[in-house]
């Protein structure tokens, strides 16, 4: 069995080296035929016959148009300008005024601004009381914590006529009270 596995191997061997005996290709290469860009189309150029426009005479008004007026002398050079003192220094200016800081509307308005607000108060604290706060998480009793610390404030900027911070303030807590509600 053994011959026959030699005899095997040999005749294989010798099938593919006749089987790559030709080293070259038989068909002979393909000529093709140069690829050059079309030549450009001529150039035509027309001419037209120019006719010569006819002259004529400007009238007077037009001739004192065209020609340019007379040139004036040049103006007097200016004088030099009145002597200034200068600014006095930033220690003998006076203050300016300063602005109020608080937004105050009309007597009417005042009194609804301040009942708008207390409302929102009064919502904020009766949710903060429906809330356990033994049961909240830590970033929950930081949000209550929060949420007292802004009506606290709000109700000193009613105190001192600040509307506009109180409705801020008043807002953020009534919001985050209804937050931790639910």
């Amino acid at each position: 069995m053994r011959s026959w596995k030699l005899i095997l191997i040999v005749v294989l061997a010798i099938a593919s080296g006749v089987a790559c005996a030709k080293a070259r290709a038989n068909a002979e290469p393909i000529l093709m035929p140069e690829l050059l860009p079309p030549p450009p189309p001529p150039r035509v150029i027309e001419t037209v016959p120019v006719e010569p426009l006819p002259t004529i005479a400007p009238s007077p008004v037009e001739s004192a148009l065209l020609t340019p007026p007379a040139r004036t002398p040049a103006p007097p050079a200016r004088p030099d300008p009145p002597k200034v003192d200068p600014p006095p220094a930033l220690s003998e200016r006076p203050a300016p005024a300063t602005p109020a800081l608080t937004l105050k509307p009309g007597p009417s308005g005042q009194a609804q601004t301040e009942a708008f607000i207390r409302a929102h108060l009064e919502r904020a604290l009766r949710d903060l009381q429906r809330v356990n706060y033994a049961a909240l998480n830590a970033d929950g009793r930081t949000q209550f914590d929060t949420a007292r610390t802004f009506i606290q404030q709000a109700e000193e900027a009613l105190k001192g006529a600040n509307l506009m911070f109180a409705s801020k303030l008043a807002d953020k807590a009534a919001t985050m009270a209804a937050v931790l509600v639910r």
